[in-house]
């Protein structure tokens, strides 16, 4: 699956008078009207006349409990796929199984004859009525591996047999299409695409060989960082200066994130790419590393960046610059699209 987090631009009410789906649903209980504005969990349909539209997973799994008589179909939906992300991924694979089951029914309702009550009751919305926000817009930590993007004029082992942690503030984070602010005291701020592996259950101690099995999903993430502060997990900090998106995609889906091709581009000028097989260490090996020094749980984010692929000396790196585009673009997980914009001091 594709999840995503979004908000709606208009509210949907039940499509008769008294709350119900249409004559299919009489006789169910009354649905809520959805509201604009809050955070929705979401997938994308992959396939048919739909694709591309978003299913919104707790109102689709609320339908399908009120279609099979379930009493008190919304409270029994809340509790096996919460709208929130985090809560989602924090009850493991239970909730990826209901949410499965919540995309399987609105595709199948969509090619039935009640998919306008199914849509009117906003279960299922268009890509361009809605907004996007980071899959997991505040995540428990984020731990980064940092062998690649070391300060300047620093020494770096030859050798190093471990990598080199750092933290990003869970409030850095934004979604796709959202603004990366450059602070007024800094000028040289630059970016690194990286994958970012999204933890599914609690995990201390794995090791290499297991630690994949602990992921729920993997996305596309921009380490951005200040080469003006010295210390690094400051510098990757700043707000805005952690996208993640443009969704996060499951690990059925993801046959091999050793081997994923990484392309970052700032206003048209390709400044990284790569593959992740090129990386220092594996994503396996920086979960296992990260989970021997501090525990991980459900909804925490590694990132590792790839290597910029590209021959360049410290002096010639692409400092991102007020009005750039840049684009993160990794193989099977998408394209994440951010713009710059410089601030004034207050």
């Amino acid at each position: 699956m594709h999840l995503v987090t979004f908000e709606r631009s208009t509210d949907h009410t039940p499509s008769n008078g008294s709350g119900s789906l249409g004559d299919a649903a009489m006789g169910f209980e009354s649905l809520e009207p959805v509201r604009p504005g809050s955070h929705r969990l979401g997938a994308v349909v992959p396939i048919g006349p739909y694709a591309g539209w978003l299913v919104d997973l707790n109102r689709s799994l609320a339908i399908k409990l009120a279609y099979d008589d379930v009493g008190a179909p919304e409270v029994e939906a809340n509790s096996m796929v919460p709208s929130d992300m985090l809560s989602f991924l924090r009850l493991g694979p239970a909730a990826l199984h209901a949410a499965k089951t919540a995309l399987d029914f609105a595709i199948e309702t969509l090619d039935c004859y009640n998919a306008p009550d199914f849509l009117r009751a906003g279960a299922v919305e268009p890509a361009d009525r809605v907004s996007l926000c980071a899959p997991l817009p505040r995540p428990g930590k984020i731990v980064g591996a940092s062998h690649e993007n070391l300060p300047l004029g620093a020494s770096r082992p030859e050798d190093p047999t471990a990598p080199r942690l750092f933290l990003k503030a869970p409030s850095a984070v934004i979604g796709p299409d959202r603004e990366i602010l450059l602070p007024a005291e800094t000028h040289r701020v630059c970016c690194r695409g990286a994958l970012a592996a999204v933890i599914g259950v609690h995990t201390r101690n794995v090791s290499a060989a297991d630690a994949l099995d602990r992921v729920a999903g993997y996305c596309a993430a921009n380490d951005v960082r200040s080469r003006d502060v010295e210390d690094e997990s400051v510098a990757r900090s700043c707000d805005t200066f952690a996208p993640l998106g443009p969704w996060l995609v499951t690990t059925d889906e993801i046959s091999d994130p050793t081997d994923l091709g990484v392309r970052s581009v700032v206003s048209g000028d390709v400044v990284q790419l790569s593959r992740t097989k090129e990386m220092r260490f594996s994503v396996a090996q920086v979960i296992a590393h990260v989970s021997n020094t501090m525990v991980l749980e459900a909804g925490d984010v590694v990132l590792v960046a790839a290597p910029s692929g590209i021959e360049a000396s410290a002096e010639q790196e692409r400092w991102i610059r007020d009005g750039d585009v840049i684009e993160v673009e990794i193989e099977s997980l998408g394209k994440l699209r951010n713009y710059a914009t410089a601030t004034g001091t207050d």
